[in-house]
């Protein structure tokens, strides 16, 4: 009898571990399927199910898991199978890849596809910056410029009746102006830009962010926020460097406590474009006929409070009204040196000199 050849039965058992296991990975993949799908009929019913061209924002959160993310996929019915999409991120190297952000997905797309796009970073993230200290004309041209609005849409959008809580309590006939706080907004999934959105948004964004100390600290101080935010505008526009926004302010806040006029040229500004529709510009430069202009909103003629904002300020102006610097500051010149700074006095006297410094 000849013996068996011993290599002969290590290939062959080799052989059959190779088909067993083959197998099984088979049977796991068509299992995986099987969970979701248990016949043809279901798979196309599922589908069907699904609204065409549905697109979902999807936000993968930085360090967030494969397995989470796939149960959140499913939840959106983005992808049909939560095992299926596991299966396939694990065999394409794990979850580690996935990258954060925010992603415009359809309903139904193949789990292949939808590792692809999340590896890839596809994401469709876009914001656009309101900058701070606009009148509302100014910020309509601009919005229309950026392709967000039309003159129509934009009109609207700031003279129709408001649903937000915030701006109800504004004086009779008071516009938005103040209202819509200049900050960063996403224009991306989920987001699409346009008039009303904007406004909605940037009326949100003040009420958010005037946090219920803030409020507190408009109540103990006597103000309106009506017109904690015309005191704002005022700061946004005579303050060119943030860190002044404070002393401005205090420089304000301690002409009104003291029923001196505040005289600050912005209000000039306002008034005469106002009156001329922006002939000379939204900020024209300052004759005496200006300063003469028989306007509630001309400083140099009334005392006290405008009747409203002159534009809109940012939330570092409005903090600085309500927190303002600790001065017995009551005025302040422009320097002439470029730094787009100022000079702060206490007395007129000291102010002259500073004037003269600068302008002789």
């Amino acid at each position: 009898m000849r013996s068996r050849d011993p290599m002969l039965l290590v290939l062959l058992v080799a052989t059959l571990y190779v088909v067993g296991v083959g197998a099984m990975l088979a049977s796991a993949l068509r299992d995986s399927t099987d969970d979701v799908f248990t016949s043809a009929d279901d798979a196309d019913l599922a589908v069907a199910l699904l609204p065409v061209a549905a697109t979902v924002c999807f936000d993968v959160e930085s360090g967030a898991g494969g397995e989470a993310i796939a149960l959140r996929l499913v939840e959106d019915r983005i992808v049909a199978s939560e095992r299926q999409f596991a299966l396939l991120l694990e065999y394409g190297g794990g979850g580690s890849e996935l990258r954060a952000g925010r992603y415009e997905l359809e309903r139904g797309l193949p789990a292949a596809e939808v590792i692809r796009r999340l590896r890839a970073g596809e994401t469709n993230e876009s914001v656009i910056r309101i900058p701070e200290g606009l009148r509302l004309e100014e910020l309509g041209d601009w919005l229309i410029s950026e392709g967000v609005a039309d003159e129509q849409s934009w009109r609207e959008a700031i003279t129709g009746a408001r649903p937000e809580s915030i701006v109800a309590d504004r004086p009779e006939g008071a516009s938005l102006l103040g209202y819509l706080l200049p900050a960063t907004y996403p224009t991306g999934c989920g987001h699409p830009p346009s008039a009303e959105s904007l406004v909605s948004d940037m009326i949100g964004a003040l009420d958010d962010r005037l946090t219920a100390d803030l409020r507190a600290t408009i109540e103990e101080a006597g103000f309106t926020l009506h017109e904690v935010l015309t005191l704002a505008s005022i700061v946004e526009k005579e303050a060119i460097q943030p860190d002044e926004q404070p002393l401005i302010a205090s420089a304000l806040l301690n002409r009104i406590e003291l029923g001196i006029a505040l005289q600050a040229d912005p209000t000039v500004q306002f008034a005469a474009a106002t009156a001329n529709e922006g002939e000379r510009g939204w900020w024209p430069e300052i004759f005496q006929e200006d300063l003469d202009f028989d306007s509630l909103y001309n400083t140099y003629q009334y005392p006290g409070i405008p009747p409203g904002p002159i534009a809109n300020a940012g939330i570092g102006a409005i903090v600085a009204v309500l927190n303002p610097a600790d001065t017995d500051f009551f005025y302040f010149v422009a320097r002439c040196d470029g730094s787009n700074r100022h000079e702060f006095a206490a007395t007129l006297e000291e102010h002259n000199i500073n004037v003269a410094r600068c302008h002789g």
